[in-house]
């Protein structure tokens, strides 16, 4: 029986898949990656979410999710409770005062978008000119956006490298002028992402909201952790380890064994398919 297979039988053994294959488009690795672990990103959205209610600890909670996003980005996988509290405790100290920066940022925008709207419309109302609270609203928002997208970066060096916080923003805020491109796409999905929510919430009822602690949370931090990370990889990581002539040990699983300490040979995309031959069933009648 084919299941979704067209015709093809999962009992029986193909070829296998060759270390050398073709690598697949980003597209589809990037949703490989994520389904792969379903379950476990949902875990983690909820472990994640549940670190963060006493909002203070914000900062730690994103932290233990990036160090467990990060071994997943790297194909590798980990206990996730561990993982996660690895990276809680390890970093609590540098993502603290980053949670709570990016709360105020976070309150400070809520803010512009609601107070200068006001004034501008308050002032076109006395016949004055509204032009001056809609650059600084505007303002507001670039500079919450950049800080925004400066946290796709920054919390990842702190859980994968020993930077003092002050390079770590510094570095931070390069990558996010380097790849702006990559960063827009990645806040532009983001933000198409929350509108959906919202708008599931309004033609529906709350309880949607409930999908966000499961689902969301983790989804839109492996997005970033997808997108970014090989930035910091380049930029950071790689430079770090070349500068010393030596290798970034996170490239380990692509390098091939040595083949005098191979136990077996990998054979894969070699092997000739198997078809299992399926014997007619009898009746035996007593």
């Amino acid at each position: 029986m084919s299941f979704l297979g067209f015709g093809s039988s999962y009992e029986n053994a193909g070829s296998g898949i060759a270390k050398n294959a073709p690598k697949k488009n980003k597209f589809f690795r990037f949703f490989e990656g994520y389904f792969d672990r379903f379950w476990k990103m949902v875990r983690l959205s909820l472990l994640t979410f549940l670190f963060c209610i006493p909002v203070v600890t914000v900062g730690p909670a994103v932290a233990g999710m990036t160090k467990v996003l990060r071994s997943f980005v790297l194909d590798k996988d980990v206990f996730l409770f561990h993982e996660f509290m690895r990276g809680f405790k390890e970093n609590w100290k540098k993502s603290l005062p980053v949670g709570i920066v990016d709360l105020i940022f976070l309150l400070s925008l809520f803010a512009s978008l609601t107070v200068y709207p006001s004034m501008a419309e308050a002032a076109k109302a006395s016949g004055g000119s509204s032009a001056g609270y809609t650059i600084l609203c505007v303002i507001s928002v670039g500079f919450a956006l950049t800080i925004f997208m400066m946290n796709f970066y920054l919390f990842p060096m702190i859980v994968s490298t020993e930077l003092p916080l002050s390079k770590a923003i510094k570095n931070s805020f390069y990558l996010t002028a380097l790849e702006l491109k990559t960063n827009i796409i990645t806040l532009v999905i983001i933000l198409l992402l929350s509108a959906f929510m919202l708008i599931l919430t309004f033609l529906s009822n709350v309880f949607i909201l409930l999908l966000i602690p499961f689902m969301l949370i983790s989804f839109v931090g492996f997005l970033i952790m997808f997108n970014c990370y090989p930035v910091i990889q380049k930029y950071v990581i790689d430079p770090y380890y070349k500068e010393r002539g030596q290798d970034n040990p996170e490239y380990d699983f692509l390098k091939p064994l040595d083949p005098d300490d191979a136990v077996f040979t990998d054979k894969g995309g070699e092997e000739a398919p198997i078809k299992i031959q399926k014997k007619n069933a009898k009746k035996v009648i007593k």
